[in-house]
C-alpha cells in the first residue's frame, strides 16, 4: 500500500494517515491530529470535512447536501476497500521491527513509493467524488478559497520563513521535524535528535523554495477550479485526478532538480534512526502500529455490518 504522500519511516507513517491530498488537502488530516480515539475521529470525519470545506468555500444550500452525500460514499468505499490494506501494511511493518536485518535506505524508499502509489489511488477516488461539486463552484467561492490560502500562507511564512536564519525559526523547524518522529517512537535519544535536527538544518537552507512550492501547488489547484467551472463533471474528474497525481512531483525548480537527492537524504536518516531504536522505542512503535491496525480492522467490520443492515 503507499497509502500520504511523502514513507516506512516515521515520516512515511504520518503521510500515510493524513491522506491530505485525497480530499482537497483535507481528508483525514483530522483523524490523527489530536483526537484520543481513532474510531470516533474516523466516524466523525465526514462531518468535520464538510465543515472545513464549507469554511474554505462557503457552500450554498444545494452544494452542502451534495458534498455530504459524496463524502459519505467516499468513506464507505475507503472503509471497505482501503482500510483492509492499511491493516495488512501495519501488521507487516510491526513484524518488521522484530526482524534483526538492518533497515536500508532503499527499503525506506520502496515503502515511500508504495505509500505514494496508494495515495494516488485515493486521489483518483476523491476526484470521482468531488468532480460534481467542483464544476458548481462560483467565481466568488474560488476567490474565497484563494483568500483562505493567502491567510494560511501568511501564518506559515511568519512561523517558518520569516527571518529564516534566526534561532527562533530554526527552533520551529527543529520542533516540527522532531515531532514527526517522537509521535511514533516516544522519547528520542540524544543521537537521534541530533540526526533529525541536522537534517532539518540542511533542508532549512531551501526554506524559501519550500514556501514557493506551497504557493505553486495552490495556484495550480485554483487554475484547475477556474478551468472546470460550469464544465463536464467527467472532464473535471480527469483534471482533478491529474492535479492530485502531480503532487508527488515538486513544481519549484530548485526542489524539482534535487527531489531524488532530498528523498534519499531523508530515507538515509530514517533508516539510521530505525536501526538505532531502543527496546522501549520498539515496544512503543509496535504498540502504536498494532493499535491503529486493530482500529482499522474494527472500522472495516463496522462499516460492512452497517451496509448489510440497510
Amino acid at each position: 500500500m503507499h497509502l500520504g504522500r511523502q514513507e516506512f519511516a516515521l515520516g512515511t507513517f504520518a503521510a500515510a494517515w493524513r491522506l491530505v491530498q485525497a480530499l482537497g488537502v483535507l481528508l483525514l488530516v483530522f483523524i490523527l491530529s489530536g483526537c484520543s480515539s481513532l474510531q470516533i475521529a474516523y466516524n466523525y470525519a465526514p462531518n468535520y470535512l464538510s465543515y472545513r470545506l464549507n469554511g474554505y468555500l462557503s457552500l450554498d444550500g444545494a452544494q452542502r447536501p451534495a458534498l455530504d452525500q459524496e463524502l459519505a460514499q467516499f468513506m464507505q468505499w475507503h472503509s471497505e476497500i482501503a482500510l483492509p490494506s492499511y491493516f495488512s501494511a501495519l501488521e507487516a511493518w510491526r513484524a518488521r521491527i522484530d526482524d534483526a536485518a538492518p533497515f536500508t535506505t532503499d527499503e525506506v524508499l520502496v515503502i515511500q513509493a508504495q505509500v505514494e502509489q496508494a495515495l494516488e489511488g485515493l486521489g483518483q477516488r476523491a476526484a470521482r467524488q468531488l468532480a460534481g461539486l467542483m464544476v458548481t463552484l462560483t467565481e466568488k467561492q474560488q476567490n474565497r478559497l484563494r483568500q483562505q490560502f493567502e491567510s494560511e500562507n501568511k501564518e506559515y511564512f511568519d512561523e517558518y520563513l520569516n527571518n529564516p536564519n534566526s534561532d527562533a525559526t530554526r527552533k520551529n523547524h527543529h520542533k516540527r521535524a522532531l515531532k514527526r518522529y517522537d509521535d511514533w517512537l516516544g522519547s528520542l535519544t540524544t543521537a537521534q535528535q541530533t540526526l533529525i535536527t541536522a537534517l532539518s538544518d540542511q533542508r532549512s537552507k531551501m526554506s524559501l523554495a519550500w514556501g514557493k512550492e506551497r504557493v505553486l501547488r495552490q495556484a495550480a489547484l485554483l487554475i484547475v477550479l477556474e478551468q472546470q467551472q460550469g464544465g463536464d463533471p467527467l472532464q473535471a474528474e480527469r483534471a482533478l485526478s491529474v492535479y492530485l497525481s502531480s503532487l508527488k512531483q515538486y513544481r519549484e525548480p530548485s526542489l524539482a532538480s534535487e527531489q531524488a537527492q532530498l528523498r534519499r537524504e531523508w530515507a538515509e536518516v530514517t533508516a539510521e534512526i530505525l536501526n538505532s531504536l531502543t527496546a522501549e522505542q520498539k515496544v512503543y512503535l509496535k504498540k502504536k502500529l498494532g493499535g491503529y491496525a486493530q482500529d482499522f480492522a474494527s472500522l472495516t467490520a463496522e462499516r460492512v455490518a452497517q451496509k448489510a443492515e440497510k
